[in-house]
């Protein structure tokens, strides 16, 4: 439902005289669906209203309302919201504000008062409140660097996950997301693409740049695991080329020129280059200088087109095709995942 619509409806709701409870309940619903794809502004707008109406959706509406305020950062309102809530409300949206108010305290660091917001908030019966809960406990418990455990507990909570995946729920991609996540952790980089792989084909994803994130991360590292590393030569004339390519990384350098310090023919040289490596020189040199930029991206504070310099490159858009070939996102925002989740 878009805005229009919501508007149009509002206005018909607050005109009337006595409203249908079913009406109010599918204003509920609408809401929840804003939820779900992140359009805060329609679950303000619902919210607001909701809250000229009687208990319990007076409470409803406080809880939209503090979304949207904690969304746009008004964390000092939505946290008042979301404790009148906790207080007040039905049972579900009791154990919906203490899971909000748990991510409050864990973005403030406060991770023992989180802690324990969740696990009361798991205490309800609701199938995704429960796996949330339980999930932000994992992700606790990942943040002290517990991985193991946190994976664990994440496997204990699959059969869970896949039953509200059933019904698709966000919530069940969001905990694909983390399970990704401590796949990719213990080092399980294959497993944790494929995860990764489901939660990119979710509906939502447009909609939650985390996931984003988390599937761009993964790809990364297993990207940076296995395609830039380059196969060993045991041929002492091809063992000398490539010591020569990673000397000069930062100039042009021709099949001539590799052909010329292997002193072979370059029809012979092609040959035996990729009888020892598996690959074309081109190939090769390539992989070189993406591993070299990966070092730079991730060790030093050069900037992109110094980087592009060092490893050889003098045309930004070969630069970036090849990247983006080897590592699927472009150089800035490999540096800034890999400087800030890795």
């Amino acid at each position: 439902m878009n805005t229009d619509a919501i508007r149009r409806f509002l206005t018909v709701l607050s005109s009337a005289v006595e409203i249908e409870r079913g009406q109010l309940y599918q204003l509920v619903q609408s809401a929840e669906v804003s939820y779900c794809l992140r359009d805060i502004e329609s679950q303000r707008e619902i919210g607001l209203l909701l809250q000229s109406f009687g208990y319990p959706f007076n409470q409803v509406g406080k809880y939209y309302e503090s979304i949207y305020l904690y969304r746009t950062g008004q964390v000092k309102k939505a946290r008042e919201l979301l404790e009148s809530v906790a207080e007040s409300a039905p049972t579900r949206y009791q154990s919906k504000a203490l899971l909000s108010l748990s991510a409050v305290e864990h973005d403030i660091g406060r991770f023992e008062e989180s802690l324990r917001l969740r696990l009361q908030s798991s205490s309800y019966g609701d199938p995704v409140t429960l796996l949330e809960a339980q999930r932000g406990i994992a992700m606790l418990r990942s943040a002290e660097g517990e991985h193991r455990a946190a994976l664990r507990d994440l496997e204990r909570l699959i059969p869970l996950a896949h039953m509200i995946g059933k019904r698709g729920h966000p919530a069940y991609f969001s905990f694909l997301n983390s399970y990704a996540l401590e796949l990719s952790e213990g080092g399980q980089g294959e497993q944790a693409e494929q995860v990764a792989n489901f939660v990119a084909a979710s509906p939502f994803i447009d909609r939650y740049q985390e996931w984003r994130e988390t599937v761009s991360e993964v790809r990364l590292k297993r990207k940076r695991r296995s395609t830039v590393s380059v196969a060993l030569a045991q041929e002492p004339r091809v063992r000398r080329v490539i010591e020569f390519m990673r000397t000069n990384l930062q100039r042009k350098l021709s099949l001539a020129d590799m052909a010329e310090v292997a002193a072979l023919s370059q029809s012979y040289f092609c040959r035996l280059f990729k009888t020892q490596t598996r690959v074309s020189p081109g190939e090769y040199l390539i992989a070189l200088r993406m591993k070299k930029a990966h070092t730079l991206l991730t060790k030093t504070r050069l900037s992109i087109k110094e980087v592009m310099a060092a490893v050889g490159y003098d045309t930004r858009s070969n630069f970036l095709n090849h990247f983006k070939e080897y590592f699927e996102i472009p150089p800035s925002e490999y540096r800034r995942l890999s400087r800030h989740r890795l």
